[in-house]
């Protein structure tokens, strides 16, 4: 005898669980051989390719988007140590601490201010025309 869900049960009868017959047809695959599903293969496939298609562009913008993670820590760790060269080069290349460094080689710092040679015309394309 075929019992409605919705009436009371009796005391001695217990309840069975099962999957709802439309779960139970794609678990077993038998939805696939109706005509409508048939009919609409095509598309059914267009949707799985579009599917196949968003996860790998999620997987694409996920290495996109650590490659810019390690481009853009590289551009820091790049940045800071130009920084540190520059002051070093600064430092480095100050009128007194070059004049520190020759002093071991033997050479002094002049005190004598550069005078300027002038050297007119003449001379000067006398000493052009000279071999």
């Amino acid at each position: 005898m075929n019992k409605r869900k919705d009436m009371p049960r009796q005391e001695g009868e217990k309840r069975r669980r099962t999957f709802p017959r439309g779960l139970v047809n794609v678990l077993n695959g038998t939805f696939l051989t109706r005509e409508k599903v048939l009919a609409n293969m095509p598309f059914l496939l267009f949707v799985a390719g579009l599917m196949l298609f968003y996860i790998g562009y999620g997987y694409w913008t996920e290495r996109t988007v650590r490659e810019l993670d390690r481009t853009s820590s590289e551009l820091k760790e790049m940045r800071s140590e130009y920084i540190t060269v520059r002051s070093l080069l600064e430092r480095t290349e100050s009128q007194s601490q070059v004049a520190d460094d020759i002093s071991g080689l033997g050479l002094r710092e002049s005190r004598v201010p550069p005078a300027k040679i002038a050297v007119g015309q003449k001379e000067l394309t006398k000493l052009r025309s000279k071999p």
